[in-house]
């Protein structure tokens, strides 16, 4: 089952890194995302979630404690409370990927269609999208919140 656990900001990498040297399977998903700076656009690597780690653990005292006394940890969402199976299945691609390039698509008929990249049959996730800013805003739940992110993709008008 997979768990959340709110970290300070700044300290996911920390974290993560002593999770998984205690031998928990950890996961903080990076992004590439594009930016505009100075009048060009550069890659700049940052969290998905941030603050958030997430855990692929089955939860026993022993592993409830060595997760919350780590540096950095906050708590756990929830009582601890697992991601629902439909929660897991929609971010498992994330987890899979650890880090999420960017995507290329093309607005046909005002419908975006992914052409290539990590959201390529994802778009019914896809709340909206910018072509000047090139990213996608995609929508999920994480122990039943919702939550909205960007990703970067490089879209045209066919």
């Amino acid at each position: 089952m997979i768990y959340t656990l709110h970290v300070q900001s700044g300290m996911e990498w920390n974290a993560l890194a002593k999770l998984r040297g205690q031998g928990i399977k950890a996961y903080a998903p990076k992004k590439n995302m594009l930016l505009r700076r100075k009048g060009e656009w550069k890659y700049e690597q940052s969290y998905l979630f941030p603050g958030y780690i997430f855990i692929d653990v089955k939860l026993t005292d022993d592993i409830y404690y060595t997760a919350k006394n780590t540096a950095g940890v906050i708590r756990f969402l929830g009582d601890p409370t697992p991601l629902s199976c439909s929660e897991q299945k929609r971010l498992q691609w994330i987890f899979d990927s650890e880090l999420i390039g960017i995507s290329r698509g093309v607005v046909k008929d005002g419908e975006l269609i992914i052409t290539e990249g990590l959201l390529k049959g994802k778009e019914s996730q896809i709340v909206s999208w910018s072509i000047r800013q090139k990213r996608c805003k995609l929508r999920c739940e994480i122990n039943g919140r919702p939550h909205t992110y960007f990703v970067s993709a490089e879209i045209t008008r066919a």
